[in-house]
């Protein structure tokens, strides 16, 4: 047994820890509630490298974390993410969401704080940090009812920010493909990471389809000039059924109509959520 610890030897150097108490605000609750959020991923980071990282059960907003004492340490909280990725280093960590599942994320701003014994509770706000665009086809319902020359649209969103860096609040974008059809009212949307102060701005590509083949196309994409903030939605609204969109008439009219040059513009209407 020369592994056994004998009465005169010196004990391994354990780092001491104390508790520490997560909270949120009785609204925060409320919106947790309101969208099923039951559980929330607390990383905490000495430096650059991370010392706690799990996804805690809110427990009615009363958490607690164990943490190395005395330490200068540095907090994320982050609720209906998708996943993260190179979570040992805040400098590099990285939150997804999904944009195919349309959850809106919530990330707090990186809280810096000491582990002393006169921290014993931390309060921390989790702020939404998405924004929406919707495409809605400007047709009654009655109107898209009727349609029989397609019956579903793949909707593209361009430089949809899928990724955010906690740090440096970049984000990691790309385009999204939505699948709609009249059960959905030919309409769809993604969620997005704040793209506003960067250079990338989102457009829209349509691609009609029938029984799973093209059968059209706009011709080319919408330049909505979107670009995504917390909580903003952004909604374009355009006639589906509008032939001046299209890259090709339709067959059944190519003989006998033209495209006229009173196409109906889009429209975008901006609201809060």
């Amino acid at each position: 047994m020369d592994d056994e610890w004998k009465p005169n030897e010196q004990l391994p150097n354990v780092p001491e820890t104390q508790p520490v108490g997560v909270s949120f605000s009785r609204a925060s609750l409320e919106t947790f509630a309101e969208h099923g959020i039951t559980e929330v991923g607390v990383y905490v980071y000495l430096q650059d490298s991370m010392v706690y990282g799990k996804n805690l059960p809110l427990n009615n907003g009363d958490l607690k974390v164990d943490l190395p004492l005395g330490e200068n340490l540095q907090t994320f909280i982050v609720a209906n993410a998708d996943h993260l990725v190179d979570t040992d280093s805040l400098s590099k960590v990285v939150v997804y969401q999904d944009a195919h599942i349309q959850k809106p994320v919530y990330i707090s701003d990186v809280v810096g704080f000491t582990s002393d014994n006169s921290v014993s509770s931390l309060n921390v706000e989790l702020k939404r940090l998405v924004g929406q665009a919707v495409f809605q086809p400007k047709e009654t319902e009655e109107e898209l009812s009727a349609i029989t020359r397609f019956d579903q649209l793949n909707v593209t969103f361009t430089n949809v920010a899928i990724g955010y860096k906690v740090k440096s609040k970049e984000c990691i974008t790309e385009n999204v493909t939505i699948s709609t059809n009249l059960s959905t009212g030919f309409g769809a949307s993604v969620y997005s990471f704040p793209t506003v102060n960067g250079d990338s701005r989102t457009s829209i590509d349509v691609v009609y389809l029938k029984g799973g083949e093209e059968v059209n196309r706009i011709i080319s994409p919408l330049d909505t000039g979107i670009g995504f903030e917390s909580s903003k939605r952004s909604t374009v609204h355009m006639k589906i059924t509008d032939e001046n969109y299209l890259d090709e008439p339709w067959l059944s009219v190519r003989t006998v109509m033209y495209k006229s040059t009173s196409t109906q513009p889009f429209t975008i209407e901006v609201s809060e959520f």
